[in-house]
């Protein structure tokens, strides 16, 4: 019953976890895509339903799959960018809504960092997301995702964490988005469905986000690996 995932944390949530197995489509979900440079795609969408705590993004190379998490977001989050991507390259994209209840967990400062620990009263939770309300601020956001069955977890905070609101959400997964395609290294275009190959993913990537983009990335998540019964 008991885990433990100790992170090197950032503002931004980046991780690569192997996809859950997909629901059923939800029409009141629309994701939209747009190729705004040669290597870089902006994802959009709306989700009004009541009751939702966020939403998971993940991407692939081929609509089948498989799929690779790139974050968990908060639910006022409603764009994102994937940069740096592979040219000539066509990408799938697909949008995951989940809900949960949440809970304040004991916190314990340690030297190196904090520990928080929790009971496990779920029976079908998909995991387990840390979640942050940095001082000031006004939103909590996933800064960890926890294997189901998890009671504690480490946390190592930048300077201006120490003093942030953090509590436990135990999460269900949801319904499934249309699914976008979009092909690299061509016009900027929208996309609100498949659109037609117009140039061969020749060169295919590894499943995970930080091998799928050139340049900079954020810094490394140590996360535990979560999927869907």
């Amino acid at each position: 019953m008991r885990g433990m995932a100790r992170i090197a944390a950032s503002a931004a949530l980046v991780l690569a976890l192997p996809a859950c197995s997909a629901g059923a489509t939800d029409p009141e979900q629309p994701l939209r895509g747009v190729l705004t440079t040669p290597t870089d795609i902006d994802l959009h969408w709306r989700d009004e339903r009541p009751g939702i705590a966020g939403h998971v993004l993940e991407f692939a190379t081929e609509e089948t799959g498989p799929y690779t998490v790139l974050r968990y977001l908060a639910p006022q989050v409603t764009s994102y960018r994937h940069p740096d991507l592979l040219p000539h390259t066509t990408f799938f994209y697909r949008l995951r809504s989940y809900r949960g209840p949440t809970v304040r967990p004991v916190r314990t400062d340690l030297a190196d960092g904090l520990r928080f620990t929790w009971t496990d009263n779920s029976s079908d939770e998909d995991g387990f997301l840390l979640e942050i309300r940095r001082t000031n601020g006004r939103h909590y956001d996933p800064v960890a995702v926890l294997a189901p069955d998890t009671e504690t977890t480490g946390y190592v905070p930048l300077p201006d964490e120490q003093h942030a609101g953090y509590r436990i959400r135990a999460f269900t997964l949801g319904e499934q988005s249309n699914v976008v395609r979009l092909t690299t290294g061509q016009q900027a275009r929208a996309s609100g469905r498949a659109q037609p190959k117009t140039l061969s993913a020749s060169s295919q990537c590894a499943s995970s986000s930080a091998m799928c983009s050139r340049g900079a990335r954020e810094r490394a998540w140590y996360i535990a690996s979560i999927c869907s019964a």
